[in-house]
């Protein structure tokens, strides 16, 4: 029987929320056929070792991102600084569908400096961030270089970490004071 793609989403979109949810230790075939109600089995049809499974879900996130960078191309027009910085503001608040993929992908960056065949995924899925972030300042008018807009990136992921995972229910760190700061840093 063949592939079916639509099914192989499921097991990965559950796979990223017991990432999410678990961390790596509690991602294994069996959770995800849990998680999903498919049949005992199903995910180690598609994913034949955990290895596999990680793998998948990792290029699965770098999926999901690209194809957020195209939905961006595609409807952002020209921004103002104010709109840029509602944006970045909204985009270090997230929501909560958005606070579980992000804290999937920082378990998957983790798990990449101990799994070296991750890494190129994370890679991807970086540079996958910077273009989103390069698409949305060049809307908004700026010229941004690539290694300043990787700096960003990174300065902006560490925030994200830092107020997700250091007593996130308390008070986290002001997002609009930390955007103003940047992008006179930056872009001024």
């Amino acid at each position: 029987m063949p592939p079916n793609p639509e099914r192989r989403n499921q097991i990965l979109d559950a796979a990223i929320d017991i990432l999410c949810d678990d961390g790596v230790g509690g991602l294994t075939h069996r959770q995800v056929d849990s998680r999903t109600g498919l049949p005992a089995g199903t995910t180690s049809n598609y994913f034949r070792t955990r290895n596999a499974l990680l793998e998948a879900t990792a290029a699965r996130t770098v999926d999901l991102h690209w194809q957020r960078v195209e939905a961006l191309q595609s409807a952002i027009g020209r921004l103002t600084r104010d709109a840029l910085k509602a944006l970045m503001i909204r985009m270090l608040e997230p929501d909560e569908q958005f606070r579980r993929w992000t804290l999937a992908r920082f378990e998957l960056f983790m798990e990449s400096t101990r799994r070296e065949e991750l890494r190129p995924l994370m890679k991807e899925l970086q540079a996958a961030a910077v273009k989103s972030a390069t698409l949305i300042f060049e809307a908004a008018g700026f010229t941004p270089a690539p290694d300043r807009m990787d700096e960003l990136s990174r300065l902006l992921n560490g925030f994200v970490f830092s107020n997700l995972t250091i007593a996130p229910e308390s008070v986290a760190q002001d997002a609009a004071s930390l955007v103003d700061r940047l992008l006179s840093a930056f872009f001024d």
